[in-house]
Parts: structure tokens; C-alpha cells; sequence
């Protein structure tokens, strides 16, 4: 008996979807509790560092907590379809439109939290940030690699949903469609 090898690409692409919704959450919360009082040896005007103090961590968490609210959109739009096919042409169509926004919130939001080494070195001439506050660094570090699993595990998705893959469920890899029977589809 054959099974609806669809069936099982689009749950699993559902599934990865819901994943992309929360790790981004994951990654904000991940950076939102980035804060460490400074060392004994920093200036007195630094005493402590947290996110807050850094617009490009900002932006991060509000990339990550806006791609999170468009990636669920995204979830509804590909879930719930309307009752007439110009209505669930105009979801997919919206959805994919979310999709590449959700896609660049989440590459832009790592890519700054993997800079945090950077931040305050001058070019590398004076000690960054990391250099007195290496928990605060490894957090930001972390919710950049959250930011990044989330924005693989949505082009996963995509890949599942628009890539037809030619797994075989019920192993009849060997039987063939029409063709030569030698499991390709040309025509001799």
C-alpha cells in the first residue's frame, strides 16, 4: 500500500516552521538577559554592560521578536487555507512574501551578535567589551547562533515544501513510473 509521501513533507515542513517561531523567541530571551555587572578592573563608568547599552543589539531582539510575530503569521497562512482558491493563492503568495522577510531579520540579527568582539576595540587597538565581560559576550554569541539555527530551520521548511524529494516510505525505491524500468522516467 502506497502512503501520501506529501503528507509527511508538509507536517515536517509545519514543524519547522513552529521550530523558526521559537527559536527566535529562544534567541531574543537569549539576548534580553545579556547583562553582567563589569570587572573589578573596568572603568567606573562601566559598571555594568547589557544589551541595552548597544543599538545593534537592540535591533536584534527586535529583528528576532518581529520575526518570530511574521513567521507565525507565515504558520497561519500556510496552515489555514480560505474556502476559494484566490484566497489561499493570496496566503501562499503573502507567505512566501514573510518568508524572505522573516529569512533577512534573522541572517542580519546574527551576523551582528557574532560582531560583539568587536564592539569597543577600536579596530582591535584598545580591549572590547568582551575583554571585561566575557558572560555577557558568550550570551550574545549564543543568541546569534540561536538567531542562525532559526533561519535554518525555516529554509529547511522551504526547502521540504518546494523541493520534491524522492524518499521512499514503504520501500519500493526499486519500481520505476514509466520509462526504460530501470528506475529512470526517460523514454527510450
Amino acid at each position: 500500500m502506497a502512503r501520501d509521501k506529501s503528507g509527511g513533507l508538509k507536517a515536517a515542513s509545519l514543524i519547522l516552521r513552529i521550530a523558526t517561531v521559537a527559536l527566535s523567541v529562544v534567541s531574543t530571551v537569549t539576548m534580553a538577559s545579556a547583562t553582567q555587572p563589569a570587572d573589578a578592573g573596568s572603568p567606573a563608568a562601566l559598571s555594568k554592560v547589557s544589551y541595552s547599552d548597544y543599538n545593534s543589539f537592540r535591533y536584534s531582539v527586535a529583528a528576532n521578536v518581529i520575526s518570530a510575530a511574521l513567521q507565525a503569521v507565515a504558520v497561519y497562512l500556510t496552515t489555514v487555507h480560505g474556502g476559494r482558491k484566490q484566497e489561499a493563492k493570496a496566503a501562499k503568495s503573502l507567505a512566501e512574501l514573510v518568508d524572505t522577510a522573516v529569512q533577512v531579520l534573522l541572517y542580519s540579527s546574527s551576523a551582528l551578535s557574532f560582531a560583539v568582539v568587536d564592539f569597543g576595540s577600536c579596530g582591535g587597538r584598545c580591549p572590547g567589551v568582551c575583554e571585561t565581560a566575557e558572560a555577557f559576550c558568550w550570551r550574545v554569541r549564543a543568541s546569534g547562533a540561536i538567531s542562525i539555527a532559526a533561519a535554518f530551520a525555516l529554509s529547511a521548511s522551504l526547502y521540504i515544501k518546494d523541493v520534491p524529494i524522492s524518499v521512499s516510505l514503504d520501500g519500493d525505491e526499486h519500481k520505476s513510473g514509466p520509462g526504460c524500468g530501470r528506475g529512470c522516467h526517460c523514454h527510450h
